[in-house]
């Protein structure tokens, strides 16, 4: 099982949404959509759930195409928009009946549930939904979207506004549900993605820059070494030593060497200090963070 995306496009007149994008997920991948505002995030989720129709290209689930067979398409699509849009007035339990209805759902009672067992709802499907907090509201999104078992599942924006508490709860929801099924979502928090993905697709004014699993995005990256003094060192950076060196003054007693080689550096640095009788707080290895490479990727 598969999700191909091929060449698509989307421009409201002048304006280009999306630019030939493409990229697959295999089945049981977590993958973070990223981009800043703007880039496409949202207009490409809609393309691909079937709710906009692109101007061109192709959008393919268990080879099934949503140009050729739209109806059989979308019904593998569980889909939670960015506003999340609910019933307010509604029960819990209510909706889901209306749900499972709605999806033909044989045995419904028993699939309610699973699903609200599963978006940990227990306590709360005898409330109206307009009573429920944000992220209560968040998970009956997220019910609704895997309630006829889709085999992908889009999620916009899903951890948006979350406590600490309530980010932890569904990021341990969208690692599960990947066990049956491809999880897509867009997200702003890079820390949700370091956390739950393990692969990203990224877009930037449109256009695809990157589609590869975190471990590999970071590798091209150059690693540095973050050294902390006691006092005040910015008076040395003229000194020979720092002139062979590229290396970013962070503030007037840190200073972030970019370095190959990393051990070398850090012999060099001791020794400088030492020469000059400089007290060492901390030398530390500092690898690319995931900000880093998303700020060079979408500058």
């Amino acid at each position: 099982m598969a999700l191909i995306v091929k060449g698509l496009c989307k421009k409201y007149e002048q304006q280009v949404a999306v630019d030939d994008l493409s990229f697959t997920i295999e089945k049981g991948a977590v993958v973070g959509f990223l981009g800043p505002n703007g880039a496409g995030k949202s207009t490409t989720l809609k393309m691909i759930a079937g709710f906009l129709t692109p101007d061109a290209g192709e959008v393919i689930l268990n080879d099934i195409s949503n140009q050729k067979d739209p109806i059989a398409f979308k019904k593998l699509i569980g889909y939670l928009p960015e506003a999340n849009p609910l019933y307010d007035e509604m029960y819990v339990k209510e909706y889901f009946s209306f749900l499972a209805e709605m999806h033909k759902i044989a045995s419904s009672n028993q699939r309610i549930q699973e699903v609200i067992a599963l978006t940990g709802l227990t306590p709360m499907q005898q409330k109206k939904i307009g009573e429920l907090s944000k992220g209560y509201k968040q998970r009956v999104g997220i019910a609704a979207a895997i309630m006829h078992k889709p085999a992908l599942i889009l999620l916009d924006e899903p951890t948006s506004g979350l406590d600490p508490n309530q980010l932890t709860e569904i990021r341990a929801l969208i690692q599960n549900l990947s066990k049956d099924a491809i999880v897509l979502f867009s997200t702003h928090i890079l820390q949700e993605v370091s956390a739950i993905c393990s692969s990203v697709v990224v877009i930037h004014q449109s256009k695809l820059v990157a589609n590869t699993n975190i471990e590999d995005l970071l590798k091209p990256a150059q690693p540095a070494v973050r050294v902390v003094f006691d006092e005040e060192i910015t008076a040395y950076l003229s000194d020979a030593f720092f002139t062979s060196f590229k290396f970013e003054q962070v503030d007037k007693r840190v200073l972030v060497v970019k370095t190959n080689n990393i051990q070398q550096v850090k012999k060099s640095i001791l020794n400088f200090a030492l020469d000059k009788g400089l007290n060492i707080q901390s030398l530390q290895t500092q690898e690319a963070s995931l900000e880093e490479i998303f700020k060079l990727l979408t500058h």
